[in-house]
């Protein structure tokens, strides 16, 4: 059902491609190419993170044209993450998710994060912005887990939140 919704937009926002060495378009094409819904997802990769003026104006724009899911990849940092999913949850349309990427890497035992070690355990990062704003955010959206649930392996593990209603209740 994840992508049945007709005209909607996905928009990811993650690190320019230089930084995000993994990424492509290329990449991207494939596996919509590979899932067969090319033809009903309007993807946008928008690259930069919240706080940048431009990089809001453009998931914005794209947001008011048609209902869109938003994916976070940016910078993982805690208040960051979290200004982010408060900043797209007014734009996420009923029915669409707002995702966050990688709340495993500083919460999860055993997962190592080589290039952010976390050593001391007192990092916070993607999985707790993301248990704040579901407490500030019920009445709005309802968290699920659905990549593990169909996969049953996830960097994005209770990262899925579903929006239910029409507007979102942020604390900002």
């Amino acid at each position: 059902k994840l992508f049945e919704i007709p005209g909607g937009k996905v928009i990811s926002v993650d690190l320019p491609l230089e930084q995000a060495y993994w990424l492509s378009k290329r990449r991207a094409e494939e596996a919509a190419k590979r899932l067969k819904v090319e033809d009903r997802i309007d993807w946008n990769y928008v690259a930069g993170g919240s706080k940048n003026e431009a990089v809001r104006d453009k998931v914005a724009q794209l947001c008011s044209q048609a209902p869109c899911m938003v994916i976070s990849d940016s910078d993982h940092d805690y208040s960051h993450t979290y200004y982010e999913m408060e900043w797209y949850a007014k734009h996420v349309g009923v029915g669409h998710y707002l995702v966050v990427e990688d709340t495993n890497i500083y919460g999860w035992a055993g997962w190592l994060n080589i290039n952010d070690p976390n050593q001391d355990g007192l990092k916070k990062g993607p999985m707790e912005s993301a248990n704040d704003f579901e407490l500030s955010h019920r009445a709005d959206y309802v968290r699920t887990d659905w990549c593990s649930k169909h996969y049953g392996l996830s960097q994005t593990q209770n990262g899925w939140f579903f929006r239910k209603a029409k507007q979102a209740r942020g604390l900002s």
